[in-house]
């Protein structure tokens, strides 16, 4: 069967005479379903040509199959002219059969040298390759630091969101005794002055927010009251003493309480003013949970600025780096590293792109939490205000980048991750960020100490001096 190459439609419009000599120089092969085009190592040797069949490009990583692509009739691929690219990164398998056309290295090189419009297609295919893989790339960032992100804020707002799931069962529970309890209460004979200062001294009790208690101080404040429960007689006192405690109520407390008393109305009064120091409890751990998912919920959508102008603006870079520390700091804090942030008052806003400008910061923290030590991990975030500048700081206190890879960090696909961890495009993409915004963005790095340092003017239009 004959093949012919102006059915591809790259190729219609070269010359015919330099159709005719990369058809004589082709080696045509047949590929059944299941076959190999090329391997993961396999040396790139050969200009391919597909004729007919359907590649899929996949990567492995972490022992598990990642498609990236496809190969399909028509397609042109493997050895472009000027490719500086040796081995594969990856592997390609036929899933239908295939017929593919090889031109060998050493005559791509006499192609070169020979035929100009047939150099400049596939020049232009090499173009399309390199945008395209590039292009991926950045989607498969994007979507990892994506799922990086759902799986922090699913983490951390799992905990608070349980958190009021349990307060408000055991609030349940707590209403369900009341009206039994109530029948006590409302045997009780005390004056109205008797009660008024009574309910005054629980809700003092209430609004105090004491001091924590040590665990002696705590264990020695139960064994008081214990005590003080069993010489009075008093009924329910492994239900009530817990929460005495946790209130700071001591006996002193409680003999004044019963001093407005008879001693018949002591016991009811105890539990009614227990049972409100749970409601008031538990009420106010479901009100700090809540809080704990508004603030998350609020650093979210300063993060991604939802509903505003994606075009630049005037911002505080402080609300930024803040909501983007908020956002990430599951990743700091379950594993007992620190972050610290010294934020001078003196920073002006700037006029800048505030979503681009987080993903910038998310990728300079995210960078640091990886570089960290496993035990002691230490990264602060400082700002500094100067002329027409601003400054910010990303310091860490993990290993150092080897001195042989500062010159490569911020070249695209450069990476000292290992596999699956990262595309080596964060810190690329954090330089084009910060170039648009007529930026720079440097770094140092030793043994113990890298320092990320990022130079942005106040107004975009304004250049950067070299410094």
């Amino acid at each position: 069967m004959t093949y012919e190459l102006t059915d591809f439609p790259q190729l219609q419009k070269v010359p015919k005479e330099q159709l005719e000599w990369l058809r004589e120089n082709l080696e045509i092969e047949e590929l059944a379903t299941g076959s190999y085009l090329f391997e993961l190592g396999s040396s790139i040797d050969n200009l391919l040509l597909i004729f007919e069949g359907d590649f899929e490009i996949y990567f492995q990583r972490n022992n598990s199959r990642k498609a990236f692509g496809r190969l399909r009739k028509y397609d042109i691929s493997g050895l472009l002219p000027y490719s500086r690219a040796k081995n594969a990164s990856g592997f390609a398998i036929a899933i239908k059969p295939a017929v593919v056309g090889k031109l060998h290295r050493d005559k791509l090189q006499v192609l070169i040298g020979k035929f100009y419009e047939l150099t400049e297609v596939l020049v232009h295919e090499m173009n399309n390759r390199i945008r395209n893989i590039t292009q991926i790339e950045v989607q498969n960032e994007k979507l990892i630091a994506l799922g990086k992100l759902s799986a922090g804020l699913a983490h951390e707002l799992n905990n608070p969101a349980s958190a009021m799931v349990r307060s408000a069962s055991l609030l349940q529970q707590h209403l369900k005794g009341l009206p039994e309890d109530f029948k006590k209460v409302i045997k009780i004979r005390a004056d109205a002055a008797a009660i008024d200062k009574i309910n005054d001294f629980m809700y003092r009790k209430l609004e105090e927010k004491p001091s924590g208690l040590s665990m002696l101080e705590k264990n020695n404040l139960e064994d008081d009251l214990y005590d003080w429960f069993t010489d009075c007689s008093l009924e329910d006192k492994y239900d009530l003493v817990p929460l005495l405690v946790e209130y700071q109520f001591n006996t002193d407390d409680l003999l004044y309480v019963k001093s407005f008393l008879r001693e018949e109305d002591f016991n009811p009064v105890l539990k009614w003013i227990v049972q409100n120091m749970t409601t008031h409890k538990t009420v106010t751990d479901i009100k700090e949970a809540s809080s704990r998912i508004e603030t998350l919920v609020k650093s979210v959508k300063t993060y991604s600025y939802m509903d505003q102008s994606l075009d630049f603006q005037m911002l505080d870079i402080h609300t930024g780096i803040q909501s983007t520390i908020n956002v990430l700091d599951h990743k700091i804090s379950k594993v007992g590293h620190k972050i610290t942030v010294q934020f001078d008052g003196n920073v002006p806003k700037i006029h800048g792109l505030p979503g681009e400008l987080n993903q910038v910061w998310t990728n300079l923290i995210d960078n640091a939490i990886h570089a960290l030590p496993d035990k002691g991990g230490e990264i602060s975030v400082q700002t500094k205000a100067s002329g027409n500048f601003v400054y910010v700081y990303v310091k860490d206190n993990g290993s150092g980048i080897a001195e042989e890879h500062l010159n490569h960090i911020f070249e695209p696909f450069f990476t000292t991750k290992e596999i699956g961890e990262g595309t080596g495009l964060g810190l690329d993409v954090a330089m084009k960020i910060i170039k648009q915004h007529n930026g720079q963005l440097k770094v140092k790095s030793k043994p113990g100490e890298t320092i990320f340092e990022v130079c942005l003017p106040k107004n975009h239009n304004i250049e950067q001096e070299n410094t």
